[in-house]
């Protein structure tokens, strides 16, 4: 039996594609991790519909939540106060902003921002710097790694190794992105409005009829297969 972890950058997705993700995941009754990056009331959904929620801190240049590592993590804990895992945006990474990290903000205990795509070996590891100590998980499969070979929903190609840890992000799930040009299409066509204030009705006209994110995450749900939660490896 395969065994696996699902998880989702929401990387400020509109509220109709974060619903679309929980509902999928409500029809076949499967818990998942969401990474947060901004306040919506779907950050209590998720936690009421028995998923985890964690944060998805931004310390890329020029940043919306914050200006340093301490001020960008105190206004992630606002989106999500019991948070106490993070995957970094971009997987921005390093030892001393870990080391800053898990020093000043304790409850962070696990990060999850290092992917090795379709690797056969994910697996969680302890990181120690200096006397401070974390856990790290290692994930092997994102939905935007795959846009170059396109292998989405082959039966074959869901799986790798003991245990296959899996990123989505809502807006390809909901777009079915199969290379990222149904996302860059939509960009184009609302200018200047910012993805969370776009509408339903405006994001469907770009759906992939074809397979992509959305094939994959469905042929994942329906495998059998044990998915797993983040706190139970």
């Amino acid at each position: 039996m395969k065994n696996f972890i699902l998880t989702f950058d929401i990387d400020w997705a509109p509220n109709f594609a974060i619903e679309h993700c929980l509902d999928l995941l409500d029809i076949s009754n499967t818990k998942a991790t969401f990474f947060t990056t901004h306040e919506t009331p779907l950050n209590t959904e998720i936690t009421s519909r028995g998923h985890i929620l964690g944060i998805h801190p931004n310390f890329l240049p020029n940043s919306s939540q914050g200006k340093d590592t301490a001020s960008i993590l105190k206004k992630c804990l606002t989106f999500a106060p019991e948070a106490w895992c993070m995957r970094t945006h971009a997987l921005v990474q390093s030892t001393p902003l870990f080391y800053e990290i898990f020093t000043n903000f304790p409850q962070i205990r696990l990060d999850v921002s290092l992917l090795m795509h379709r690797s056969s070996y994910a697996h969680k590891c302890i990181w120690e710097f200096n006397g401070v100590s974390a856990e790290r998980l290692m994930y092997n499969w994102e939905d935007d790694a795959e846009f170059s070979e396109q292998r989405f929903g082959i039966p074959s190609e869901l799986f790798f190794g003991k245990l296959t840890v899996c990123d989505f992000h809502p807006i390809h799930v909901f777009l079915n992105s199969s290379n990222g040009s149904e996302y860059n299409d939509l960009k184009s066509a609302i200018h200047e409005k910012s993805l969370f204030e776009i509408t339903k009705a405006e994001a469907a006209k770009y759906i992939n009829k074809g397979a992509g994110v959305e094939t994959h995450l469905k042929s994942l749900l329906s495998a059998n297969a044990v998915c797993l939660k983040l706190d139970e490896i």
